[in-house]
C-alpha cells in the first residue's frame, strides 16, 4: 500500500515536471515567434532603414574654396592637395580589446627613418573622440606624405577604421606677401561653434580666419556635396552607389577678384624691411580700391596649413613675437598723425575764411611760441609765413597760432569730412580701428580716471597733430580725397566675386560714405602747398619727388615716447592735377617722414608709373 501511493506521487510529480518544461518551451517559442512577428511586420520599415545604414554610408563631399585673386587676375590665394590618415568610428572594431589592438598597431608604425608616425598622447585622444563623434573622420595624421600613406595602405587589413581621406588646404604661393589683407584659414574652435554666426558649421570645418578669408568666409567654402556608398559587414567601402539621389556633387565656392595689384604689392613690401615695424596703404582716390596694402613685420599663412605640430610651433612664434606680426597696423595701428594732419588746420582755416594764402600771424617762427607760462618749441627757424611756406617747412608756430584762432571744433569737422575719425572699411575686412579726433568732451571722458581736464593750451598739440590718433588708411584716404575733391569713396579689396564658371556673381560698386569737397579755392591752396612740399628745393618731402609726375604730399614725425625716435610719417598723391593714387607711409621710431617714408612711397609710385628702372 505504501509503495505504491509512492510511486503515484512520484508518477505525478514527473508529469507536472514534463507539463512545466513543455510549457516553458511553449512560452520560448510563443516569445520567439511575436519577436520575429513585430521585427518583420509591426517594426518592418524601422528595421529595413537600420539595415539601409549599415549597409549605405553617406559621405560628405568637401566642396573647393574660391580662389583669391589679384586686380589682373594673377592667383594670391589657391588650394593644394593634402593627404590626412583618420579613424573613422563606424568602421573601428566594437570591442576595446580590437581596439586598443589597432592604437598600438599606430604606435608601431615607422617611416623609413625609423621615426614614429604618431605619438600616444594624440592618439589616445582622436581615439577618445570617436565615442562621441561617429559620422565624421578625425584626423590623426595631417599633410601626410605618399611615403607614410603607402606604409598606412599596407597594413590596412590590420587597421580597421583608419583610412586616408584627400583634401584640399590653402595654400599663399607668394608666402607672406599681403598676408594680413588675404588672412588665413585653420579649423574651427570649440569657442567659434558656440557663436551664433557659425550655427550652421560642424567641429573639424576649416574656415577663414583674419582678412579676407574671414570676411568672405561664407562665399568662398562653396556647399558641400554627398555621396552614398556600400560597405561590407567589415565596414569597408564596396561601392559607390550610382542611383539618382545618391551623388549630390558640390558646388564650388566663389572667386574673388581683389583690387590689389600684385606688381604694386611686391614693390611694397620690398621696400619695407621685414626687420621693421611700419605700413604701407596706396588706393586709388576715385573709387576707393585698394591697390597695395603692407603691414610688416609680416607673417606667413601657409604655416596653418602644415601639420599639428609644426603649425602649432609656427604659430607659437608669431604669437610671442614681442613685434607683434599678427597685427595689421595698416587698420588696426593707430598713431599721432603728426604734421600731415596741418592739412587739416589749414583746410578748416581756409574753408572757415579764418586764415588765406595772403596772411601772415604776427609772431614769427624763431623756433618756439610761448603761450601763458608755456613755452612750445619748433622743429626749426622759419620766421614770418603764410599757409602754403608753413605747410612746405612743416613749422609748428604759425599752426599753434592757426589752431586757437581757427578752434577744434572747426578743426575736427573737416578732419571728420575727408575720412578722420571713424572707420572706413567696415564690411570688407576685419579689425579696424576709428582712431580718435578729441574734443572738450571726448578728452574729458578718456582721462577722467587721471584727472586730467580740457584746456584751451591743448590746442596747441592738436594743430600740429600731436595728440588725435589715426591709421595709415586713414592717412591714404584723407590725403587722396583732398587732392580729388570730389568725396570719399569706401576703400576696399573685393572687385568681383565669380563662380567657378567665370560668371560675375556680384560686382562692388564704388561708394561715397563722406562729403569729401572743399571750397575751390581751399582746394588749390592745399594743393599748391603739398606740390610745394615735394618739389620746392626747400620742401620737406623732396626725397619723394619723381621727375615727370607732379607728385603732391606732407611728411610728419609724430612724437609718442619720450627719447623714442618719432614715427615716420609721409602722406602722397599723384598726379597732383589728375589724381590716380594716393599712398600713405608710416615706419614706426624711425625719424623723420621726410627722410624715412618719402623713399619708400617714391618706390611704390615710380613702380605705379611704370619708372623702375629709373629707380634703380
Amino acid at each position: 500500500m505504501y509503495n505504491d501511493t509512492s510511486e503515484n506521487e512520484t508518477r505525478v510529480h514527473r508529469n507536472w515536471n514534463v507539463l512545466i518544461f513543455l510549457a516553458g518551451v511553449v512560452l520560448v517559442f510563443t516569445v520567439i515567434l511575436l519577436r520575429l512577428f513585430s521585427l518583420q511586420y509591426i517594426h518592418y520599415e524601422e528595421n529595413f532603414q537600420r539595415s539601409e545604414n549599415n549597409r549605405l554610408r553617406r559621405i560628405e563631399l568637401i566642396a573647393d574654396r574660391g580662389y583669391i585673386y589679384d586686380r589682373n587676375e594673377n592667383v594670391l590665394v589657391r588650394n593644394r592637395p593634402s593627404y590626412q590618415i583618420a579613424l573613422q568610428a563606424l568602421e573601428m572594431p566594437k570591442k576595446k580589446a580590437d581596439r586598443d589592438s589597432v592604437f598600438h598597431r599606430l604606435l608601431n608604425i615607422r617611416d623609413a627613418a625609423g621615426m614614429q608616425l604618431f605619438d600616444s598622447l594624440s592618439l589616445d585622444t582622436a581615439f577618445q573622440r570617436t565615442r562621441w563623434i561617429k559620422t565624421r573622420p578625425i584626423r590623426i595624421l595631417e599633410d601626410a606624405t605618399m611615403e607614410q600613406v603607402a606604409v598606412i595602405e599596407e597594413h590596412s587589413t590590420e587597421l580597421p577604421g583608419v583610412l586616408v581621406i584627400i583634401e584640399s588646404r590653402r595654400e599663399y604661393p607668394y608666402g607672406t606677401l599681403a598676408s594680413h589683407v588675404l588672412g588665413y584659414t585653420s579649423e574651427i574652435s570649440e569657442e567659434q561653434l558656440k557663436l551664433p554666426e557659425y550655427a550652421t558649421y560642424s567641429q573639424g570645418d576649416r574656415i577663414g580666419q583674419k582678412g579676407l578669408e574671414q570676411q568672405y568666409d561664407r562665399e568662398f567654402r562653396g556647399v558641400n556635396g554627398l555621396k552614398l556608398v556600400e560597405v561590407n559587414a567589415s565596414g569597408r567601402e564596396v561601392r559607390t552607389l550610382s542611383d539618382v539621389g545618391a551623388l549630390i556633387e558640390p558646388v564650388p565656392g566663389l572667386h574673388m577678384i581683389s583690387t590689389i595689384d600684385l606688381k604694386l604689392q611686391k614693390v611694397a613690401e620690398a621696400a619695407i624691411p621685414d626687420s621693421a615695424r611700419g605700413a604701407l596703404v596706396a588706393l586709388d582716390p576715385r573709387n576707393g580700391e585698394i591697390l597695395a596694402m603692407v603691414s610688416s613685420p609680416r607673417l606667413d599663412p601657409n604655416i596653418f596649413s602644415l601639420k599639428r605640430r609644426e603649425r602649432n610651433k609656427g604659430w607659437a612664434h608669431v604669437a610671442l613675437d614681442s613685434m607683434r606680426p599678427l597685427t595689421n597696423r595698416a587698420i588696426s595701428g593707430i598713431y599721432p598723425p603728426a604734421s600731415v594732419f596741418k592739412l587739416a588746420t589749414a583746410g578748416a582755416g581756409l574753408e572757415n575764411g579764418i586764415i588765406s594764402e595772403t596772411k601772415y600771424y604776427p609772431k614769427a617762427c624763431t623756433g618756439g611760441y610761448q603761450y601763458g607760462a608755456r613755452y612750445q618749441k619748433c622743429w626749426g627757424v622759419h620766421g614770418n609765413l603764410n599757409v602754403v611756406h608753413a605747410l612746405r617747412l612743416s613749422c609748428d608756430v604759425y599752426f599753434y597760432q592757426a589752431g586757437l584762432e581757427i578752434d577744434m571744433a572747426r578743426i575736427n569737422e573737416f578732419a571728420r569730412r575727408f575720412g578722420y575719425g571713424e572707420k572706413l572699411l567696415e564690411v570688407d575686412i576685419p579689425g579696424e580701428r576709428a582712431g580718435w579726433l578729441p574734443d572738450s568732451a571726448s578728452f574729458n571722458r578718456r582721462n577722467k580716471r587721471l584727472g586730467w581736464r580740457w584746456a584751451r593750451g591743448l590746442i596747441l598739440n592738436l594743430a600740429i597733430g600731436q595728440g588725435q590718433m589715426v591709421t595709415p588708411l586713414q592717412q591714404a584716404v584723407f590725403v587722396g580725397s583732398l587732392a580729388t575733391n570730389k568725396g570719399v569713396y569706401r576703400p576696399h579689396f573685393m572687385k568681383e566675386l565669380r563662380d567657378a564658371s567665370g560668371n560675375v556673381v556680384h560686382r562692388y560698386e564704388p561708394e561715397i560714405i563722406r562729403s569729401g569737397t572743399m571750397k575751390p579755392e581751399t582746394h588749390r591752396v592745399l594743393m599748391a602747398a603739398m606740390d610745394s612740399v615735394v618739389n620746392h628745393p626747400g620742401g620737406t618731402g623732396k626725397r619723394g619727388a619723381i621727375p615727370g609726375i607732379r607728385v603732391g604730399a606732407k611728411t610728419g614725425s609724430g612724437e609718442w615716447k619720450k627719447g623714442q625716435k618719432t614715427h615716420a610719417w609721409y602722406a602722397a598723391v599723384a598726379p597732383l592735377d589728375d589724381p590716380q593714387i594716393a599712398v600713405a607711409v608710416v615706419m614706426e621710431a624711425a625719424g623723420g617722414g621726410g627722410s624715412v617714408g618719402a623713399p619708400i612711397a617714391r618706390k611704390v609710385l615710380m613702380a605705379y608709373f611704370g619708372l623702375e628702372e629709373e629707380n634703380k
